[in-house]
């Protein structure tokens, strides 16, 4: 058995989007990459269920959920984008993961 961990494989941010919801909007798939971007706020790269991979934004709401959720490589997870919210104007994401694997 060989053992891999992320460091192993190359990750080309040629093929990343930026994901730039509506509202209303979702986005599903396995987490990539969690990175701190240049805001110092955590973001995902997350691949689709077609391929795809998208990078999502650096809020304050995000980074909150993830560092709270313990986001990591390889969770499968849910974004959902709810437009922005009246009383501060704040992007309002919500972030979800599966964990149906953890409860068995």
């Amino acid at each position: 058995m060989v053992w891999k961990s992320e460091d192993d494989y190359e990750f080309d941010n040629n093929e990343l989007q930026f994901w730039n919801p509506q509202e209303g909007d979702s986005l599903m798939g396995t987490v990539k990459k969690v990175e701190k971007g240049v805001y110092e706020k955590y973001y995902l790269v997350i691949e689709d269920d077609n391929g795809n991979v998208w990078g999502t934004t650096q809020c304050a709401r995000l980074d909150y959920q993830i560092k709270k959720m313990k986001i990591a490589v390889g969770d499968y997870v849910l974004v959902e984008y709810n437009g922005q919210r009246e009383e501060d104007n704040a992007h309002d994401y919500k972030l979800f993961k599966d964990e149906e694997d953890e409860e068995e």
